[in-house]
């Protein structure tokens, strides 16, 4: 509450040490040692002085600075706590006691800074930064203070405060959906075939969605009627978010209203995407694959050192994977970044070369890349390591 002139406060109090021994213990020690030097050598009293001052001098500053002032620092250091709690009172003590001698010099620098135009302050705030925190992290991890999975996982859960609902969202074209006229048994064939446990229900197009349907809703049904029951008739809610809220927002607003599934829309009220609670989860912990999931990595490692990528990685993930980051610019995977280069649509077997290294666009999803290669440039691979 008091930064300033708890400083103050230390630099007058070693001002006043140090002063103090100029004035008493260095006269004393001098003359001690001149009294030595004139029985030992026979020397004028010019000598004898010049030489006692600068011994004593020497002797008082080392002193000082060693057992007064680089001592205790190093104490201090290695046991803060303790030391702060031995040393908050008796400093308080002496700053209270001398707090309008303080206050006058203090007052004083402050004009003097004023007046080379920099505005002092009385506090400063406490507050840590994300970035400030990963640094402490990673110091902390460095000196086997945290363990590499805690490192991860609190590192991860700093970066979500980053995040928004569309870097963690299955884009439109990979939505699992059915139209709500379709019967029981066509959205239980899209279940089975993708493992989705809740299909999407969409009214004529993806950008009018009824809800969505479950599974379990799915099995409930009786016997026999899967094929006259609609999925319109068996629709739940779902949640509806912009592209660009906060993920850690989303996932407390999903947990407060019980809801795996989210819609993601644009500002024009156009679906992009969908996120799911796993989604975020894997933004939080890592990717994990449960029973149902049926997909290859979205980063592997293969046998020549090249790496195979979904095109829908983004810069951050690439970097993760292949410690080489993607150049700044307007995309947000590593298909836009391919695109942005070839400033065109690419078809499968297409080849580019960038500063980071060699791309093959393996598997195109209509007009969008699938499946990519990268082969990363040794200059690249080099500073990498």
């Amino acid at each position: 509450r008091e930064l300033t002139l708890m400083l103050a406060g230390a630099q007058l109090g070693i001002t006043m040490c140090s002063l103090g021994l100029g004035l008493v213990a260095e006269p004393a020690v001098a003359r001690i040692l001149e009294g030595a030097l004139g029985v030992w050598f026979s020397l004028s009293d010019t000598a004898t002085h010049v030489i006692g001052f600068a011994l004593a001098l020497s002797l008082v500053v080392f002193l000082h600075m060693v057992v007064g002032e680089m001592a205790p620092k190093s104490w201090a250091i290695s046991h803060p706590e303790d030391s702060a709690l031995m040393l908050a009172r008796p400093f308080r003590l002496f700053v209270n006691i001398f707090r309008p001698v303080i206050w006058l010099m203090n007052s004083l620098a402050n004009l003097v800074v004023k007046a080379v135009g920099v505005e002092p302050q009385d506090e400063r705030a406490m507050a840590h930064s994300p970035d400030d925190l990963r640094l402490l992290l990673d110091e902390s991890a460095g000196h086997g203070g945290l363990a590499a999975t805690e490192h991860e996982l609190l590192t991860r859960s700093l970066e979500l405060s980053g995040l928004t609902a569309a870097d963690a969202m299955t884009v439109r074209r990979d939505i699992i959906a059915v139209s709500s006229d379709s019967n029981a048994q066509v959205a239980a064939a899209e279940a089975h075939r993708t493992g989705r446990s809740r299909i999407v229900v969409f009214d004529g197009d993806l950008d009018h969605v009824r809800g969505f349907v479950h599974a379990k809703d799915l099995l409930r049904l009786p016997n026999g009627t899967w094929a006259t029951t609609t999925v319109g008739a068996i629709t739940r809610r779902i949640m509806v978010t912009p592209e660009h809220h906060r993920l850690e927002d989303l996932l407390l607003e999903m947990r407060t209203e019980r809801q795996h599934i989210t819609l993601v829309i644009d500002e024009h009220g156009t679906v992009v995407g969908l996120v799911t609670l796993e989604d975020v989860i894997e933004e939080l912990i890592g990717d994990f694959d449960d029973e149902s999931d049926q997909r290859l990595g979205d980063c592997v490692v293969l046998g020549d050192g090249s790496y195979r990528i979904n095109g829908t990685l983004r810069p951050d993930e690439f970097e993760e994977c292949t410690g080489v980051a993607l150049p700044d610019g307007d995309w947000q995977t590593v298909a836009g970044y391919v695109i942005a280069v070839l400033d065109e649509i690419p078809t499968v077997g297409h080849r580019v070369t960038t500063d980071i290294g060699e791309f093959e666009v393996l598997a195109m999803d209509a007009y969008a890349i699938d499946v990519l290669s990268i082969r990363v440039a040794a200059s690249e691979r080099t500073a990498t390591d």
